[in-house]
């Protein structure tokens, strides 16, 4: 057997391992399979490597950040409508409300542009969360709110990368100060940590969770395993010495 196709099912293996594992564990939040797609699994492992360039690393979280949108879109509430066709009348699907996007910087910049294409007239919040690379502990720096957050609408809060789940509980609970019912928040990663996932169900039970994968661990600094190293530095060429 070729040494690629070795590695490209150990992987496949991976992936059916940790999904049936953390299917043991209840995550009722989650609103999406926890195995990724072949596809989304193909981005991954072009996305995880470590040779991955800044060009292609944006090109592949493009990619997967569309898959998220379509999942997303899956657990947004729809209505019937009539519509007329070239040939003839016929009922089709529309969402019932308007879209509320919530980036948090700057990582979240890097999905927003794959969410705007589909929700081209959603207003866009913005946070600014500083995590302590010492103690793994979120400090407020910087919001920005819509002035219809809180208008019952869906909030889709675009996060690449949950590890602990702090940051994310401090802009929920930032949002539900605004207004914004807890069972409107979505919330859309490319990769998190069963750490963070179960800290935000504990905490948050009401919001919808879509993500492209669950990977394995938090190691002893708080990154993802085997996650990808630093998203935002990654993505937007500004690495420096790992700090993973």
């Amino acid at each position: 057997m070729k040494k690629t196709n070795v590695i490209w099912f150990g992987l496949i293996s991976l992936y059916s391992t940790l999904a049936i594992g953390m299917e043991e564990r209840s995550f009722p939040i989650v609103q999406c399979p926890l195995t990724p797609s072949t596809h989304e699994q193909i981005l991954l492992t072009k996305l995880r490597k470590q040779e991955t360039q800044t060009k292609e690393f944006r090109d592949i979280v493009s990619k997967l950040g569309s898959h998220l949108v379509s999942k997303v879109v899956n657990c947004l509430p729809t209505q019937e409508i009539k519509i007329q066709t070239p040939v003839t009348q016929c009922l089709g699907l529309a969402l019932e409300k308007k879209i509320e996007l919530v980036s948090v910087m700057r990582s979240g910049d890097a999905l927003l542009e794959s969410f705007v294409l589909h929700f081209p007239d959603a207003h866009i919040s913005k946070f600014l969360i500083q995590r302590d690379e010492e103690t793994a502990e979120p400090h407020f720096k910087y919001m920005k709110i819509s002035p219809t957050i809180a208008s019952d609408c869906p909030v889709i809060i675009v996060e690449p990368m949950i590890a602990t789940g702090g940051t994310l509980g401090m802009v929920i609970n930032l949002l539900k100060e605004k207004g914004v019912s807890e069972h409107n928040i979505i919330i859309a990663s490319v990769c998190v940590a069963p750490e963070g996932l179960e800290r935000l169900s504990a905490n948050f039970p009401q919001i919808k969770m879509i993500l492209n994968v669950l990977d394995e661990k938090l190691n002893d600094r708080k990154f993802i395993v085997p996650g990808l190293g630093d998203f935002g530095d990654r993505y937007f060429g500004t690495t420096e010495k790992p700090a993973w």
